[in-house]
This record gives structure tokens, sequence and C-alpha cells, in this order.
């Protein structure tokens, strides 16, 4: 058992699911979102979003798992590090046209489960319009500056790393404090290649030009 809490605090598709198999590799008890599989009985976000909205943020998943990625953690990260200030916090990003092209395609037409209607309102689905498509990269955007403007001063609580770009267990361990595993660093759920259809193009085309 680890003392100290680890929270995965990057956005969807960034490598998530990649740190979450890597954190469990180097023994931590790791949960990734709130799925109904999991050992506290998670109902998608229901009850945590509950839960943090009444502003209690000692979630049930704190007493059974050394570290913690996905919603609702990375939305909550800075009330977590005033909570745990012993912890540290792994900001996993991409670039933003990668980042953005992966979440439409991963997202476009799947049902929105409540943790996205909680993040984004009527924009949970980015493929769903170009104001939905502005509303994710601004939250992205946001969101990855506001927690490297947090911890500025404070390099052994923050990690950003690039997992599509290749960061692995070179950056992951020395910053955690552990020994490198023999196995390669794990890559989970990454989304095949697609052709977009000619309205998603067009609204690439006039968020990247």
């Amino acid at each position: 058992m680890h003392q100290a809490k680890i929270f995965g605090v990057g956005f969807h598709k960034t490598g998530t699911s990649s740190l979450g198999h890597a954190l469990s590799m180097l023994g931590y008890r790791t949960v990734h979102g709130d799925g109904r599989s999991s050992k506290h009985g998670g109902d998608e976000g229901v009850s945590m979003i509950r839960q943090i909205q009444a502003g209690d943020y000692d979630l049930p998943t704190f007493p059974l798992y050394d570290a913690f990625t996905d919603n609702p953690y990375f939305s909550i990260w800075k009330e977590l590090a005033e909570k745990f200030p012993d912890s540290k916090f792994i900001l996993t990003e991409r670039d933003e046209e990668g980042w953005l092209r992966s979440c439409v395609r991963y997202y476009s037409g799947r049902r929105i489960r409540p943790m996205r209607e909680w993040m984004f309102g009527e924009h949970g689905d980015p493929s769903s319009s170009p104001e939905a498509t502005r509303t994710w990269l601004t939250a992205y955007r946001s969101h990855n500056a506001d927690i490297k403007s947090y911890f500025a001063g404070s390099p052994d609580r923050l990690l950003v790393m690039n997992v599509m770009a290749g960061d692995g267990w070179e950056k992951l361990c020395p910053f955690l404090g552990a020994a490198v595993p023999r196995r390669p660093f794990p890559h989970a759920n990454q989304t095949k290649p697609k052709t977009l259809c000619g309205k998603l193009a067009r609204i690439f085309k006039k968020w990247f030009r």
C-alpha cells in the first residue's frame, strides 16, 4: 500500500488508460473513472457528482485505491491538491488537433454519460456542432494551463507526460521514485483512424487554419 495518492489529471483521450495500466504495473491500486465494476460499486459518476456538488470531496474510492485517473478526479484536481497535500499529479496531454480529432472519432454518436454531461452540458458530443467542438477545445486549453500554473513552483508534485509522443517509464518512474519495469510501457485504448465526414472536416478546418 502506498501512502501518497497519485492523481492522473489529463483529459480523456490523452493516454489516461495507458497511465492507469502503468500505475497498476508499478504496484499502485488504481481506479479509472467510475465504472460499475470498481470495488466501491460505481454508477458512472452519478453518486460522485452529487457528492461533489454538495461540497463533499471525501469520495468512496479514496480508502480503496492509491492512484486515480479519468473523471471525476481530473475535474476536481485543485480540491484534491488541497485535501491531499502529499499527493502527486500527472498531467497527460497531447497536441490539440490530434486530441480533438481523437475525441470526435471516439465520442461521435455515443451515449452521453453523466460525467460528460456534468463537464460539457449540452455539448457532451464534441462532433455535434462547431460550438461543441469549440467548447471542448477551450476547456482542454484552460484545464492544462491552470494545472501548470498552479504547480509551477512544485515540480515534485506535477509531472507532465505526452504518452502519444513516446513518454513512458523514463519520465514516470523517477517522478514516483520507482524502479523501471522490464515490460514495455502500456498503450491502451488507441482510437483507430477513420475518415471524417465532410461536416467534421469543415469544423477542423475552421478551428485549425
